[in-house]
């Protein structure tokens, strides 16, 4: 599989949770203890518009609200337009400037890979969904985790909490969730 198959598995997993959010849903607590399921999904919608401007084809993309009174379909459009920028030829290859400093513009469609996993596990537990996204790319998202993190100590409050113990017979999903400090909210 390609970094782009990975990002189009990722984003149509992702889809299909967001797109299954039923109207009293939105505002259900997630593993995010300060969001709620629509606060998640537009964290997700907000990182897709980021994608331009980190991939310097684009402004900024300001704080603020990307889902409107259609969140699932407000979504879905984010997706289109961050795969169309991660698709141009060439930005695989060149540096790009991201939070983290410069990086091969492939590093994109990581970070992309990454987000959705961990808060699409967010948004199918809050929701009742099935948590086991994308075993296989899964696996390989929480071997770059650990890779990135190895044992450093995360702080409670900071983006990934603390590692927790993964619950009863964790699939891949569930694990990288507890290796971000993410613990069940629907149980």
């Amino acid at each position: 599989m390609t970094a782009l198959d990975d990002f189009d598995l990722a984003a149509s997993t992702v889809t299909g949770l967001v797109t299954a959010v039923r109207a009293d849903q939105w505002a259900l607590p997630t593993a995010c203890t300060e969001w709620d399921v629509r606060a998640v999904v537009n964290h997700l919608a907000h990182g897709n518009a980021k994608v331009a401007f980190w991939a310097g084809t684009g402004p900024p993309a300001p704080d603020g609200d990307y889902l409107g009174d259609s969140p699932a379909e407000a979504f879905v459009a984010s997706v289109a337009a961050a795969r169309e920028v991660l698709a141009e030829p060439g930005l695989f290859t060149r540096q790009v400037t991201t939070p983290l400093g410069e990086v091969p513009g492939v590093f994109l469609v990581h970070m992309r890979v990454n987000e959705y996993l961990a808060h699409g596990w967010d948004i199918a537990d809050a929701t009742g969904q099935p948590r086991d996204l994308a075993p296989e790319l899964a696996a390989r998202a929480l071997e770059q985790w650990r890779s990135r993190f190895g044992t450093a100590p995360r702080q409670a409050g900071g983006p990934f909490g603390p590692e927790v113990e993964p619950e009863g017979e964790a699939t891949a999903a569930d694990r990288l969730a507890a290796f971000l400090g993410r613990k069940a909210v629907r149980g």
